[in-house]
């Protein structure tokens, strides 16, 4: 399926003519006088960021202290953040876990692990030295569920709706006036309206130049008696997105859905969150997606859209809807290169936690630093410098095309290192020889095709033609520790090209050469190479500079083969502190999949962890660090071991093999090996249990991503048809979910196919009665909101912070059941997205029924 071509220029005509033009200019009158719209500092104009939030990528800082983004703000701009979001800056009815910060007592700057108030004036000052512009997150939908402790002026009953259930989809009148967790606010009142503004207000003092409306889709419009919106956004002189998740509540293909999402445009603009679910579970598969969006596509402007890889709730909510916990940065970042470097919708980047357990991401905890990678940058620098140019999405060979006047952006479905051609959408990148902005590799454009080499990452970012003579070099300076280096130089627009080494005999050199350097070089030694390009009229001069590292120095190795990582971190610690604050040091590639990094002279006897520095960590997080002790070691396969630098080749996988724009990616056909006695269908990583991991690995096999044989394999074919395709995957997912399939996922089966029973536990009789370990109580829950999964969280009142999390398990009937141990004082059941009400938890057992309560 190709994608629906389109120039943006066309779409926006469409937009012009269309019948919410009148609300969109509304809308543009208000965005056009705002703050963050002001005339950038001279710094930012140096970063190439932009003038306003919505033309320019925003990075997600979640939970950071204001403090660590002040001091990460330089790399901030040097990657192309236009703006940074903070979480919300409101007082919360508890500290420690990130989900306090959605249960806030008031309409009021608070103060915790995140910062104050001077530490939020302090962020803006800062962040516009640079031309940065600060988002704050704000929650109005509710307030905590404890109302003893929440802002004194709103405790009257007037201020709140009185629904009595749950919101749930499908159902506008239970989104707008039922809860989601905490009670609901009466938006339509004036003084909650007034409340909200004067906060916004006083974060606008503070700096703030933009806000994201936390449940946006939760309270209503002026279409429906509710006032709120044009209250709290009209003149406030800055930029609004909101949280619009999947749907407004109802049906968004239906014309209440498309009229209740263009209203919401007159305010705001809104978020594509089945976009970006679309795209990511896409790459999770190997594939490259094939459309250009969900919402666009039922003609919402493409500049009111905020578009995401991943949000903090894919990744902090556990296994809920849409989740992206268990996929890996480079799969976000491939999604996120799509999302970034379109025309008009601004796109978010998530600084990932180091950890994706829900109630361990903690409030003040600094993320992932990620986005200093080049191919983020590079995407954020690209959309930055295509402002106000068409936009045209293709596909070809797997790979989804950004096309822009000036460049382009491929997007490999899986796979990297590899060589390709795509389509030129529409001839719309001017011919010509362009450089990845990544790799520094030479891409050729014409008007048909744009070919080029895709690098380790992925991603391509091709951009600023140039028709001067040009050199590319294969490694552009660094570290070797290798006796030699070679390096490949290839020419552009040139007739000719000189290479010299440290001031030697200039040689002369035409289209593709290989040098070597470093032989007879002592280490430590540093050796600059300058390279020439001519066409005969002009020459241009570039010098990279190289340094020779001793292959002995004690240091740690990282072998990338098994892991695949983009980037690889060190964190070095012992007793006396660490080298760096998580996730550590990067460590520096040397080529053939091996990393380097060497150890300060006060840590030869330490511990080391090695991350992707976005939430995948050896060891585990739970385990201590390899021991290191002053010798060369490395991680390779899986195994800690001491090292002689130059004696082993480390492991390369192979490059997978692209199939051309006309062809398919075949399914695997090959029946496997049928294993001896039994297997349990569905657990293809052979641990005893059917989970989403499972899904995920059947999913990197059909990629060829992953190898799977033996017993794994026949696991892996749920159909038990002898294929292994995506309807594997996809039966281990319903499984989990616990859907109804007729296929024997999660049951012992035997090389035919036939369902076997397990075997009876062994039972040892005791010599004394037992007496249970902690009594239990039976706690059921009816999903009438038709939730598909329920859990029951739990805690005392002496200590609210520490919450229990209860799995439950359908018993039919759209009713859920588990056993709980007695003592609990409070209760709420919740899906992992949608919660009901906080409740007393009952002391004898009790059903709760999402409508009508305790039964």
């Amino acid at each position: 399926m190709q994608f629906k071509k389109f120039l943006s220029v066309v779409l926006l005509l469409c937009v012009l003519m269309s019948s919410c033009m009148v609300a969109a200019s509304a809308a543009e009158v208000r965005y056009a006088d705002t703050a963050a719209n002001a005339e950038i500092s001279e710094v930012g104009k140096d970063y190439g960021l932009m003038d306003n939030i919505q033309d320019g990528n925003i990075l997600h800082c979640f939970c950071w202290k204001h403090t660590d983004i002040i001091e990460m703000l330089p790399e901030i701009a040097e990657a192309g953040f236009t703006s940074v979001q903070i979480s919300p800056p409101q007082s919360t009815a508890g500290t420690g876990t990130w989900w306090w910060f959605y249960q806030p007592q008031g309409f009021y700057i608070g103060s915790g692990a995140m910062g104050n108030k001077q530490t939020l004036i302090q962020l803006c000052t800062e962040a516009e030295k640079y031309g940065i512009k600060i988002i704050a997150d704000v929650v109005a939908n509710h307030l905590a569920g404890d109302h003893s402790n929440i802002q004194n002026d709103l405790k009257d009953s007037k201020y709140w709706h009185t629904y009595g259930g749950g919101a749930h989809d499908g159902d506008r009148n239970s989104v707008i006036n039922g809860t989601i967790g905490m009670p609901d606010l009466n938006t339509a009142h004036p003084y909650v309206q007034q409340c909200v503004r004067d906060y916004i207000l006083e974060l606008k003092e503070c700096g703030v130049d933009g806000i994201r409306w936390d449940a946006a889709k939760h309270i209503g419009l002026p279409s429906e008696d509710d006032d709120f919106w044009p209250a709290v956004t009209d003149d406030t002189g800055i930029y609004h997105y909101g949280e619009i998740l999947n749907n407004p509540g109802v049906d968004r293909n239906s014309e209440q859905g498309k009229s209740l999402l263009n209203e919401y445009c007159q305010y705001m603009s809104i978020t594509d969150s089945t976009y970006g679910m679309d795209l990511r579970n896409a790459f999770n598969s190997g594939q490259a997606p094939d459309h250009s969006g969900v919402l666009t596509e039922l003609d919402i402007p493409a500049n009111k859209m905020v578009y995401w890889g991943e949000s903090h709730d894919t990744w902090s909510n556990n296994h809920d809807w849409g989740y992206s916990n268990d996929m890996t940065q480079n799969v976000i970042d491939r999604a996120y290169a799509v999302v970034g470097s379109r025309a008009g919708a601004t796109a978010l980047y998530f600084s990932r936690p180091s950890t994706a357990n829900k109630d361990s991401i903690q409030i003040g905890a600094k993320g992932s630093t990620h986005f200093t990678s080049a191919e983020v940058a590079a995407v954020n620098r690209f959309r930055n410098a295509m402002h106000g140019q068409a936009e045209y999405l293709t596909s070809g060979s797997n790979c989804t095309v950004v096309c822009r006047e000036q460049g382009a952006v491929i997007v490999a479905g899986s796979g990297s290192n590899f060589s390709v051609s795509v389509p030129n959408g529409g001839s719309l990148v001017k011919p010509g020889t362009y450089i990845d902005e990544i790799t520094g590799s030479i891409w050729t454009v014409t008007s048909s095709t744009i070919s080029g080499e895709i690098g380790s990452s992925g991603i391509a970012v091709v951009y600023n033609p140039t028709f001067e003579p040009t050199v590319s070099v294969s490694q552009r300076g660094g570290t070797f520790k290798t006796d030699t280096l070679s390096l490949t130089l290839t020419l552009a627009n040139a007739t000719s090209g000189t290479y010299s080494i440290n001031g030697g005999t200039a040689e002369t050199f035409t289209g593709t050469e290989t040098i070597t350097i470093g032989e007879g070089v002592a280490a430590g030694s540093t050796i600059t190479l300058e390279v020439t390009a001519t066409d005969g009229t002009t020459t241009n001069t570039k010098t990279y500079t190289f340094i020779k590292a001793d292959p002995n120095a004690s240091g740690i190795y990282f072998d990338n083969g098994d892991k695949n990582w983009n980037e690889v971190y060190c964190y070095i610690y012992n007793d006396s502190g660490e080298v760096s604050k998580w996730p550590g040091t990067k460590m520096t590639k040397e080529g053939n999949n091996l990393w380097f990094t060497e150890v300060p002279e006060d840590f030869e006897t330490c511990n080391v962890v090695f991350s992707n520095g976005s939430g995948d960590q050896t060891p585990g997080a739970q385990e201590p660090g390899f021991a290191y002790s002053g010798s060369p070691m490395i991680y390779k396969n899986g195994n800690w071991e001491e090292f002689t630098p130059g004696s082993t080749t480390p492991t390369t996988p192979p490059t997978p093999t692209k199939p051309t724009a006309t062809e398919t990616i075949p399914t695997e056909t090959t029946t496997p090996a049928k294993p001896e006695g039994k297997v349990l269908l569905g657990d293809v990583d052979l641990n005893g249990e059917v989970n989403i991991r499972d899904a995920s690995t059947v999913q990197a096999y059909i990629a060829s991503q992953r190898t799977i044989t033996g017993k794994a394999l026949f696991a892996a074919d749920t159909d038990l048809n002898g294929e292994h395709n995506i309807k594997d995957a996809a039966l281990i997912q319903k499984y989990v979910a616990s859907m109804v399939i007729s296929q024997p996922v999660g049951k012992y089966i035997d090389y035919n196919g036939d369902i076997v029973p397990t075997d009876p536990p062994e039972v040892t009789v005791p010599t004394t009665p037992s007496t249970p370990s902690e009594e239990t109580v039976t706690i059921r829950f009816i999903d009438g909101a038709s939730w598909g999964n329920a859990k029951a969280v739990c805690w005392k009142n002496s200590d609210s912070q520490q919450r229990d999390e209860y799995e439950m398990r359908s018993i039919g009937n759209n009713t859920f059941e588990a056993q709980i141990p007695a003592g609990y004082d409070k209760i709420y059941f919740t899906n992992g997205y949608q919660w009901c009400q906080d409740q007393n938890f009952p002391a004898n057992g009790g059903t709760f029924d999402y409508y009508a309560g305790w039964k």
